[in-house]
């Protein structure tokens, strides 16, 4: 095991895989300053470039957009209240009031030092969880898969309850996209509509670069995003006296760590909700709390340590049980399968090296994007005055470039065209863009998953019944299902009840 992490320690410090975070922490920090972008833009952009390199490079590289894109959001919250991710429209509920009374730098140390902490506390807990539930998933057999897989499921259909129909039709929608090709265990086609080129199926990196990348760059096309172009910042670095200062509020520090940690472990939930509960648990906790609000760092310290807890959060369920917990997951996932490695509990046995490396990795992300901004903070904070269409022009074209490079097919970028197309209207509309792709990601193994179990049940279902654990997650799927609609439903009578 020591030997393992030695090995994982120095991989992560080889020149190759420092350069890679390094760059995908810089990328990661400007899609996540430029409010309309974020990580998962800059992810797709990059994931077609990653395919050449090893497993531990492509994944740090794209771990560092991911991470990366929670520290750049914070900035042009506290300066523009312009949120550069939808998590830190939180931090802007007390960064930008004290921006708005020349405290910019508290603010700004304040919502640093909480994305750095947070992002530290939550690789720590990804190291002492991920080999832990690994140990209890290593008994798990195709049925066991399958229900986890169909919790995952529900689980994001129910964070997006308030659009059910609209979420359950894009979840089948991905389903359908994922059954397109050649099916492996009958040889038949499938949907390709007698065209050879359809017969490899619908590739997740098109539809993935399609939905989010030129989706979102249309709608940066469109709407003039920003508010303002002003930046009003005293000094070119971070000042280093308001860090010590803003350290005083440690323990709201861990404690919103944790809480994003957690809420990263929950398919579908997001950093959105992180950073609510660390924000609401901080205010009910502070012996401040009229404060909050009106300006205070420890409203900017919760909000950044809950949102930048979440990607180790996320990576707990994709290393342990192979279930992608988001959109930005589900790119991770993808990494892994084209490089022929699956992850599930078998992972940390079988990869221990790589599993290593990714922990150091992280942990240096989090110290690579830190740095960054607290030695360059004005030069990152111009970047919001780059104009948005020719910035959508760019992204698009990088993009052509890297999908057509994977694998010198046109098709491949004609799906993107599609899908772009496609990803603009939902998100004009307001649909939950995210169940689409986990229906395209988690339909593949949820297919062959069904299969095996279908197999060892002599093609009954009643297998599901006769195992401990599947009935576990079947009533808690019950559970996921069950208590949010009737919260919902006694809301709504309480409602509409008329006042006494």
């Amino acid at each position: 095991m020591f030997e393992h992490m030695l090995d994982g320690f120095y991989a992560a410090f080889s020149l190759a895989n420092l350069a890679a975070l390094v760059f995908g922490s810089f990328v990661g920090v400007v899609v996540g300053i430029l409010p309309g972008l974020g990580p998962m833009v800059g992810m797709v952009v990059l994931l077609p470039f990653t395919f050449s390199f090893p497993p531990d490079i492509a994944l740090s590289l794209l771990l560092g957009v991911f991470c990366g894109g929670y520290f750049g959001g914070a900035i042009p919250a506290v300066l523009l209240r312009t949120p550069g991710v939808p998590s830190s429209i939180v931090t802007s509920f007390d960064g930008y009031p004290l921006t708005q009374k020349g405290q910019a730098q508290a603010a700004l140390s304040a919502a640093l030092l909480g994305s750095f902490g947070g992002g530290v506390i939550s690789v720590l807990i990804l190291m002492f969880l991920a080999p832990v539930l690994a140990h209890v998933a290593a008994s798990f057999g195709p049925p066991e898969y399958f229900t986890v897989a169909l919790f995952g499921v529900v689980l994001v259909v129910m964070a997006f309850r308030s659009q059910l129909g609209r979420g359950i039709m894009l979840l089948g929608l991905g389903f359908w996209f994922s059954t397109v090709g050649i099916d492996g265990t009958t040889l038949s086609e499938r949907y390709v509509f007698g065209t050879l080129a359809m017969q490899n199926g619908l590739d997740i990196v098109p539809i993935c670069l399609g939905l989010f990348g030129i989706g979102q760059t249309l709608i940066l096309v469109e709407q003039n995003i920003m508010k303002t172009d002003h930046v009003h910042l005293s000094r070119s670095t971070l000042d280093f006296s308001q860090l010590w200062a803003a350290l005083k509020y440690w323990k709201t520090l861990v404690r919103s760590g944790v809480i994003g940690t957690f809420v990263g472990l929950l398919p579908g939930t997001g950093s959105i909700l992180a950073s609510f509960m660390s924000y609401d648990t901080a205010k009910r906790l502070s012996p401040e709390k009229e404060r909050f609000g009106h300006g205070t760092p420890e409203g900017c310290i919760a909000s950044e340590a809950g949102n930048n807890a979440v990607p180790a959060g996320a990576m707990i369920p994709l290393l342990t049980l192979g279930i992608p917990g988001d959109a930005l997951s589900a790119v991770l996932l993808g990494v892994f399968t084209i490089n022929g490695i699956y992850p599930g509990p078998l992972l940390l046995v079988k990869e221990p090296v790589l599993i290593s490396t990714l922990y150091f990795s992280m942990l240096l992300i989090n110290v690579a994007a830190f740095a960054m901004l607290m030695i360059w903070l004005r030069p990152f904070a111009m970047i919001v005055k780059v104009p948005g269409r020719l910035l959508a022009v760019v992204i698009m074209v990088i993009s052509m470039v890297g999908i057509y490079a994977v694998n010198t097919r046109l098709f491949d970028a004609g799906v993107a065209v599609v899908m772009g197309v496609l990803g603009y209207v939902l998100l004009r509309m307001g649909w939950p863009v995210v169940t689409l792709v986990m229906g395209v990601v988690l339909g593949e193994i949820m297919e062959n998953r069904l299969r095996q179990t279908l197999s060892l049940g002599d093609g009954s279902l009643m297998i599901l019944f006769q195992r401990p654990i599947c009935l576990v997650l079947l009533a808690l799927t019950l559970l996921t299902i069950a208590v949010p609609l009737i919260r919902d439903f006694r809301k709504a009578r309480k409602k509409a009840r008329p006042p006494s």
